[in-house]
């Protein structure tokens, strides 16, 4: 049974989509290449799934989308569990990433093959949060790199708002990624495409 949860922290992704992935605008956007593999890092800063905290864990999910459009479905998505939980954590990370306990990622499974993880890894995850870089590497699995853009001022970020996304908090970061990813028959290797960061605050029960 699904225990009440909130959580706080820091969500960057990257795509093989050039700047600005087009599902951003809309899921039924079509993609710039007839397909996405994208990767999520997250990092909770805060969060508690009933009595289990959650602060200081990460989680890393790359997703195959073969459709025109995200919207089309049919995603195979692979999660990465970081290595530090606990049983308890790792079960209401389980239950947050599954959808099954509500939230955003309730809406986001619906786009699942079979609704479900194509695999669920537990591996170590060192996640790197800076001032303009932030960085999720799996070793020999997976490692992604977000640049923020320097804005017009030369000393800010370039942000954006009032976008429709489920994940991300509403001020968006705009920046570069760096993907690659080696594991469940997946290989991918993308260089400066689209990337965004956020703040996110997510709950469910």
């Amino acid at each position: 049974m699904a225990e009440n949860w909130s959580a706080e922290g820091d969500l960057f992704e990257g795509c093989n989509c050039n700047l600005l992935c087009p599902c951003h605008v809309s899921f039924r956007q079509p993609t710039n290449h007839g397909f996405c593999d994208a990767v999520w890092a997250v990092k909770f800063q805060t969060g508690r799934y009933g009595d289990v905290d959650l602060a200081g864990l990460g989680v890393a999910i790359f997703v195959h989308c073969p459709g025109q459009s995200m919207a089309d479905g049919d995603w195979t998505p692979v999660m990465y569990l970081d290595d530090r939980a606990n049983a308890d954590q790792e079960e209401a990370l389980r239950m947050i990433f599954s959808g099954e306990a509500g939230g955003p990622w309730q809406i986001l499974s619906q786009f699942y093959r079979d609704g479900k993880y194509l695999a669920v890894t537990r591996t170590p995850l060192d996640l790197v949060i800076d001032e303009r870089t932030k960085t999720v590497n799996a070793p020999d699995r997976l490692f992604m790199e977000f640049q923020a853009l320097r804005g017009a001022d030369q000393e800010g970020v370039v942000t954006l708002n009032n976008l429709r996304n489920v994940i991300h908090g509403p001020e968006h970061v705009l920046g570069r990624s760096n993907i690659n990813v080696n594991d469940e028959g997946m290989d991918w290797d993308y260089q400066a495409k689209h990337g965004l960061y956020s703040w996110f605050k997510w709950a469910g029960s």
